[in-house]
């Protein structure tokens, strides 16, 4: 927590790290240097903000003659300066351009709340053409023109583009595509006109990250932003994900919640992790040498000398796979396994209950009678119901009352 926080409880943690994509500001970097008190930027994920539009009969992508827009024409579209998509700035960067008639609205679509992606957004517009989108215009909230369309969340933002026909908005670019939306082709600074997925495919989100942030985790990343940087192929507007963690982790009470901490922003280093787990929404992996810096970061971080050092267990490691401390891909914990136990012993006490159903059936109603009770039908149904639910009871408490004796001894958690 920041500056605004009363002595003695300045800066006094609320929860074990923090992430985003805004690094944290020189202001604060700054204070808390001078309170003595270091912390780290863990970049460890980028992704590209664009825009998407839903202009009828335009094609998606360079190669289907996609819709080119520059970055001026751009912010003088958001400022509502241009209201028409056969403006003759658009047209100019676009012949041929076919529409469904003349002087076809354009509606501009924006965030009702703050987002990081308004701000990635109205940042590049200034930084690429201040004469038409000034300074003042600049941050996660601004003052839009009153008729233009506010989407609340990524998904609201999707519906605004997709609902209305010539709306054009922003988002990240992962989850416009799963989503299907069209993507327009920006033109970057080295005058290319490409699309986000092109540039991806081509190594031009990773490329803004090349010279763009510190070389260490612990100074400051306030002044960093991947915006309009070189490269034929690069994107533009490059937004980095960061964990942001103390270097010393003295707040946390448990030794072995520190140490299991850097255990996971060191997962997060791994380019296995990222591919794998969020190229589905759109991200990348930083390049080596950021993840390098990262990894030197998190060795900048320190632990209690009793934390255990956590290991995952990915080949067997005989004897030691189901240790203490060992977080592994190829073993259950023992809840799952209680779970398994637990659905067989029900299955078996089926099993015999409607062993017991047959018997009583075979005897057919002599033994009730015997005994001066008349059972119908029905109650023979509902009698074996009763006995079966009664067992599956039994299995279940069974199964709990375990699992809370060795949750209460430790041995689970």
């Amino acid at each position: 927590l920041g500056r605004n926080n009363t002595t003695p409880f300045s800066y006094m943690p609320y929860n074990d790290f923090g992430a985003g994509d805004i690094p944290i500001s020189t202001e604060d970097y700054t204070d808390l240097k001078a309170k003595n008190i270091g912390f780290v930027h863990i970049p460890f994920v980028l992704g590209a903000i664009t825009m998407f539009h839903s202009v009828p009969g335009v094609g998606n992508g360079r190669e289907n003659g996609g819709l080119n827009l520059s970055p001026c024409v751009l912010a003088r579209i958001f400022k509502r300066d241009i209201t028409v998509w056969d403006h003759e700035d658009i047209l100019k960067l676009n012949d041929g351009l076919s529409l469904p008639y003349e002087d076809y609205p354009i509606t501009v679509a924006h965030r009702k709340l703050g987002s990081s992606s308004t701000s990635s957004i109205t940042a590049y517009l200034h930084k690429s053409c201040p004469t038409e989108w000034p300074v003042e215009l600049v941050g996660k909230t601004i003052d839009w023109p009153k008729d233009t369309e506010s989407c609340e969340g990524s998904g609201g933002m999707t519906n605004c583009i997709r609902d209305v026909p010539g709306t054009i908005g922003y988002i990240d670019a992962g989850h416009g595509h799963d989503e299907g939306l069209i993507e327009i082709e920006l033109r970057n600074i080295d005058g290319t006109f490409l699309s986000s997925k092109e540039a991806a495919a081509k190594g031009g989100i990773g490329a803004a990250a090349g010279a763009a942030l510190p070389t260490s985790a612990d100074a400051d990343f306030g002044g960093v932003n991947l915006l309009n940087q070189p490269g034929p192929d690069t994107w533009p507007i490059v937004a980095v994900s960061y964990i942001y963690v103390r270097k010393d982790l003295s707040h946390m009470d448990d030794p072995q919640a520190q140490s299991l901490l850097k255990l996971f922003l060191k997962t997060l280093t791994e380019e296995e992790t990222i591919t794998k787990n969020c190229a589905q929404f759109g991200f990348e992996p930083v390049p080596s040498k950021v993840s390098t810096m990262a990894l030197k970061g998190i060795d900048m971080i320190t632990t209690d000398a009793t934390a255990a050092e956590w290991i995952i267990e990915t080949d067997t490691m005989k004897g030691g796979g189901q240790g203490d401390y060992v977080i592994s891909k190829k073993r259950r914990s023992y809840v799952e396994y209680a779970q398994s136990s637990t659905t067989a012993d029900v299955a078996t006490a089926m099993k015999e209950v409607s062993g017991l159903q047959s018997s009583r059936s075979a005897q057919g109603s002599t033994s009730s009678k015997e005994m001066g009770i008349a059972f119908t039908e029905n109650d023979e149904k509902l009698i074996g119901a009763a006995v079966a639910m009664s067992a599956i009871s039994l299995v279940l408490w069974f199964g709990t009352a375990t699992w809370f004796v060795l949750r209460t001894k430790g041995i689970v958690g």
